[in-house]
């Protein structure tokens, strides 16, 4: 299965954060937005810095005027950006100490709280509705460097408890905003992965995607609609391209995957990290053309496509405040 890494650093703390002065971003990354007023709403991101060494940063795009802030550029390599429920916080995924861990930043005042200790591959943090816990995937305590459990913790980084056990991979979770069910990454060593979901203390779980074949053709990275009722994912498809042989196409099933559809033909090589905006009347997404790589949307039928950013900057991880 693929498991997408970003890279890149830029800015630590954006004009948002009180008590800290602005960060100076030496990248493009945003630059070029262009406005969409008709749209809306906010979208935090990551991307690639290269001064003055590599690393990703994040960013935070106001949708309507095209403007673009930096938010956290230490210098590490940061990603997996979530959200939590009333937009104040974010969790993510940092090399910052010299470890992949997880650790929330809180937008006023920038205090920064790590969660996980002991080493160990954490990632993909995700929010429960009431924001008193986080889940997410790491490979502590696991079989292989390959394998995934879920765990979750409070915000402050007490209570770990272990959600699933196995020698396989299970990750990528997203919490369902009614808090009801978590959708996640089944894999298997040379299988194709699948999207699930499960009770969030890990029972009843669910098969709803179906893909077969071998770990280039999985899904991956499932995300709720705000109602709860879909999820958007990005399936992995071979094509008959020399430059790119395995691309990705984003898809949307019913919440008991009963029902499922493709939402488009992959743009460029890599379609991938959709998310939903908070009213479910745009899907936010990465489109990697080969030449360049930007921020897309589109209404949940595929329709009424929309280039955010025009700098072609590799960026990733677009997520909707709430």
């Amino acid at each position: 299965m693929k498991l997408s890494l970003a890279v890149l650093a830029v800015a630590l703390l954006s004009s948002q954060l009180i008590a800290c002065a602005a960060p100076v971003s030496a990248t493009k990354c945003g630059k070029d937005a262009a406005p969409h007023p008709e749209i809306g709403g906010e979208i935090l991101f990551n991307c690639v810095d290269f001064a003055p060494r590599p690393g990703t940063g994040f960013y935070l795009l106001d949708v309507a005027t095209g403007q673009v802030m930096p938010v956290i550029a230490d210098h590490a390599w940061n990603t997996d950006p979530a959200w939590s429920p009333d937009g104040e916080r974010i969790a993510y995924v940092s090399t910052k100490d010299g470890e992949t861990a997880i650790y929330v930043v809180a937008l006023a005042g920038g205090k920064i709280t790590r969660l996980t200790r002991g080493g160990g591959w954490n990632g993909n943090p995700t929010w429960s509705p009431d924001g008193q816990w986080i889940m997410f995937d790491s490979s502590r305590d696991g079989p292989n460097a390959g394998a995934r459990s879920l765990f979750v913790v409070r915000p402050d980084g007490t209570d770990l408890r272990r959600i699933t056990h196995g020698p396989d991979y299970t990750g990528q979770p997203s919490w369902a905003p009614d808090g009801k069910r978590v959708s996640f990454l089944w894999g298997r060593p040379h299988n194709a992965a699948n999207i699930f979901t499960m009770s969030p203390d890990g029972s009843d779980q669910r098969q709803l995607t179906h893909r077969e074949g071998d770990v280039e053709v999985g899904a991956g990275y499932g995300r709720w609609s705000p109602d709860s009722s879909q999820i958007v994912f990005l399936a992995f498809e071979r094509s008959t391209s020399h430059v790119a042989p395995v691309n990705s196409s984003l898809f949307v099933t019913s919440a008991d995957g009963t029902e499922t559809r493709r939402v488009n033909v992959g743009l460029g090589r890599s379609d991938g990290m959709p998310d939903w905006s908070p009213d479910g009347h745009w899907i936010a997404f990465r489109v990697d053309a080969g030449d360049w790589i930007d921020l897309v949307v589109m209404r949940p039928d595929g329709s009424h496509l929309a280039r955010l950013t025009l700098d072609g900057v590799d960026k990733d991880w677009p997520r909707w405040r709430p």
